[in-house]
């Protein structure tokens, strides 16, 4: 009987011990984004997944929001979505996450959260009052309850999907042109969201990460009034911090230099010693987004790239995220390990 039991015992800690382990979150390691549309172009989408394996990149951030939103927005408009509602998970995604896995990916699911044309038309009294940036984009506010729930439903579809980690982007307040002024917090309201979100996926075996600007990083204290983007106040919901560093998007005579898009090394570089320093010792894994594009500077190339991931690596950080919004993907740097 003793025999028996102890047998027994030993079976049960193995198991959980199995099953803790299977349950271990992923997280983007090396890692290229892909919109929706190419996502959906087999040929275009198979030659990317190839650039990625020879440059040693395992890891595919693709945007989601746009097709698995699709059964919440006649809730929004009836004005009957509320945090009840039992989310199913979308077929396309569930099948494209299988097949990526199946590829060797890693999979994280881009969610763009608060710069959102279909909710502010579906909705008008969500968005940002009289508000458009400089592209026309219209805005929703982060401290109405029904923009943050919204946003966390196609977060948990995303997870429900089946994918390794959600990835918030423009989750802050706009930055550009004639903001309606607001004396609530903006820390707080971004915040509040990400509580809500991670509360929310906590059941899932996901990983959460945001992407920030990154100025964030140097911490001036307008900037993160502005935007309502406080990495150490973030960190207390997140596993994954992805600054957005990339050189080009500093202006002009920013910590001395007349052209940061030209210095890719020091830009990158000193973003990642803030961030981690901010970061602290908060289980946080720092992924930050280089610079795959051309764009305000005179030297873009393979070397350019190469500059930006020694510099992460000179600090310690091996895991990054390369950003070309065409998905042009021809300058990536020889297989790093």
């Amino acid at each position: 009987m003793k025999r028996f039991l102890f047998s027994f015992l030993a079976l049960v800690i193995l198991f959980s011990l199995s099953a803790s382990i299977a349950k271990e979150k992923r997280t983007a390691d090396k890692g290229l984004y892909i919109t929706y549309w190419i996502s959906q172009t087999r040929n275009r989408f198979d030659y990317i997944k190839k650039q990625a394996k020879a440059a040693g990149f395992n890891t595919l951030i693709i945007d989601v929001k746009q097709k698995i939103e699709a059964p919440l927005i006649p809730l929004v408009k009836s004005r009957s979505l509320n945090d009840r509602y039992e989310v199913q998970a979308d077929p396309w995604l569930t099948q494209l996450v299988k097949e990526l896995h199946e590829e060797g990916f890693i999979v994280s699911g881009r969610i763009v959260v608060f710069k959102d044309d279909h909710l502010a038309i579906a909705r008008p009294d969500l968005a940002i009052t009289g508000y458009r940036d400089r592209k026309g984009g219209r805005w929703v506010s982060p401290h109405l309850k029904e923009v943050r729930l919204y946003n966390a439903l196609i977060a948990e579809i995303a997870a429900k999907s089946g994918i390794d980690e959600v990835q918030f982007d423009y989750i802050r307040f706009p930055a550009e042109g004639a903001i309606p002024t607001d004396r609530r917090s903006k820390v707080d309201a971004i915040n509040q969201f990400l509580k809500e979100a991670k509360e929310r996926l906590q059941k899932y075996d996901v990983s959460i990460a945001v992407d920030i600007f990154g100025v964030t990083a140097w911490q001036s204290d307008f900037d993160i009034k502005t935007l309502g983007q406080s990495i150490e106040a973030m960190a207390e919901y997140i596993d994954v911090l992805c600054p957005m560093l990339y050189p080009s998007h500093f202006h002009n005579g920013y910590d001395g230099f007349a052209n940061p898009g030209d210095h890719p090394y020091y830009f990158i570089n000193s973003g990642v010693a803030k961030s981690l320093e901010l970061i602290g010792d908060k289980k946080v894994k720092l992924v930050p987004w280089l610079q795959g594009f051309a764009l305000g500077t005179n030297n873009f190339g393979k070397n350019y790239i190469q500059q930006q991931i020694n510099a992460c690596t000179d600090e310690g950080v091996s895991s990054f995220l390369i950003w070309n919004a065409g998905n042009r993907y021809d300058s990536l740097p020889v297989k790093n390990n």
